[in-house]
């Protein structure tokens, strides 16, 4: 009896051991496995590559080789304004003989678009050895003064800026032609010059306000009688407009269509009275502060053909 306790009391210490050792293996087993899977996503990982670079130079040597479908003409597209043929070809990095079927349009496309004067971009695969490149210029539609550094040392220069504010670089000395167009543009005054810089836009309410009316003047009644001078936006609440025929008006930060209706009314009513508008406020709604230009006086009118003069005591 005593030997059937003794023998009772073994027995669980005897299961415990077991139930350990089948843990221990059973974690043995999972470190294996994970090493096994590690093993052969590294295996599949190298591979893939090794057929993806197999892949690529089976397509470029034998079923797109170079020398069938090589670059040999870039079509550049249409006529260019302030930029030349050779700046656009070397802005894309292109070289002849270039695989025209794996050339990467996007980075292309993306490369030239980040040019200030470049607006927009297209390029186009004409096989067996043609690109086209059809790229939209940026239009200057008013002028702004700045500064360049040249030489340790800031030089005074003019900056252009687009419908949207985009800075543009200065026309460069070999194109007096574009020089002498474009200094009639409207210049934007009252910016600090040293914060303008080429490629980024012109962040300011009043700035976008001012381009508006540049860009929506010409098809304006005005138009035809007034020519902008300049406009400065110095004050952050309106524009102040200089205009060639001698008028200031003052434009509030709104679309231009009322402000300049409001405007064209007040020209046609000095145009009645035959008076010119010298100061005209445009940013009271309900009235139009205004200052009209003083009236030269009319010339002395000559004395009558035949009229004697009595010069000396004599008569002529």
């Amino acid at each position: 009896m005593s030997w059937r306790l003794s023998r009772n009391k073994r027995r669980p210490r005897r299961t415990k051991v077991l139930r350990v050792r089948a843990e221990g293996r059973a974690g043995r087993l999972t470190a294996g496995r994970c090493a096994v899977a590690l093993l052969l996503a590294g295996v599949a990982t190298l591979g893939l590559h090794l057929a993806h670079r197999g892949w690529a130079a089976l397509r470029d040597e034998v079923l797109v080789p170079q020398r069938v479908f090589g670059l040999r003409v870039v079509d550049i597209q249409p006529d260019l304004v302030w930029l030349s043929r050779a700046e656009v070809l070397q802005w894309t990095g292109l070289r002849a003989g270039d695989n025209l079927l794996t050339l990467d349009l996007d980075r292309i496309k993306r490369d030239l678009e980040l040019v200030p004067q470049i607006e927009e971009a297209a390029l186009e695969r004409l096989l067996p050895d043609t690109l086209r490149i059809v790229v939209r210029e940026r239009q200057p539609v008013a002028r702004v003064r700045g500064v360049l550094a040249e030489q340790g040392r800031l030089v005074p220069v003019t900056f252009f800026l687009d419908a949207r504010g985009r800075v543009m670089p200065p026309v460069g000395a070999d194109r007096p032609d574009l020089r002498a167009a474009w200094d009639t543009l409207p210049l934007v005054t009252g910016l600090d010059g040293t914060a303008l810089r080429v490629g980024r836009n012109v962040d300011s309410p009043a700035v976008r306000v001012a381009l508006e009316v540049v860009r929506a003047f010409p098809q304006s009644p005005l138009a035809g009688e007034v020519t902008l001078l300049s406009l400065d936006v110095a004050e952050p609440d309106q524009v102040q407009v200089l205009t060639a025929q001698g008028s200031e008006v003052v434009l509030p930060l709104t679309r231009p269509d009322e402000p300049l209706h409001r405007w064209r009314l007040v020209q046609e009513a000095g145009r009645r009275l035959g008076r010119s508008i010298r100061w005209l406020d445009l940013t009271v709604t309900n009235n139009c502060p205004l200052l009209w230009q003083p009236v030269e006086p009319a010339p002395a009118a000559p004395p009558p053909a035949g009229e004697t003069s009595n010069l000396g005591g004599k008569h002529v």
